[in-house]
């Protein structure tokens, strides 16, 4: 296979144009403990964000379990009361069940963010 040199499109590289930045700016983004840090202030933000958010709506890992029991508690008292089980909730369970769902993901979303 014998090529024409003449005919063959060549590009230039250059490759000493680039100078080197600020050498403390450099040392940070490439020492291996600045990065873990970081990161580890960013994790603990999300954190903290996450916490705030879930105590602003009232929704923590906890409020589900503790909804559930306070609607069959309910419902015990007022079947023991009434003599007859009801299972009355003002929320359609289909509706709980949905934002069970969604706050779930939500969750799930945020965790993955950490990782």
């Amino acid at each position: 296979m014998n090529l024409d040199f003449d005919k063959t499109i060549r590009i230039p590289v250059i490759t000493d144009v680039v100078r080197a930045g600020n050498s403390e700016v450099v040392g940070q983004t490439k020492n291996p403990q600045a990065k873990q840090q970081r990161k580890q202030v960013f994790e603990q933000r999300l954190k903290e964000r996450i916490a705030e958010l879930q105590s602003a709506t009232g929704q923590d890992e906890y409020s589900g379990l503790a909804r559930a029991h306070a609607i069959r508690s309910e419902g015990q008292q007022t079947g023991a009361n009434q003599g007859a089980p009801t299972n009355q909730s003002r929320l359609d369970p289909s509706v709980e069940k949905h934002i069970d769902a969604a706050r779930h993901e939500l969750i799930r979303e945020l965790a993955n963010l950490l990782k």
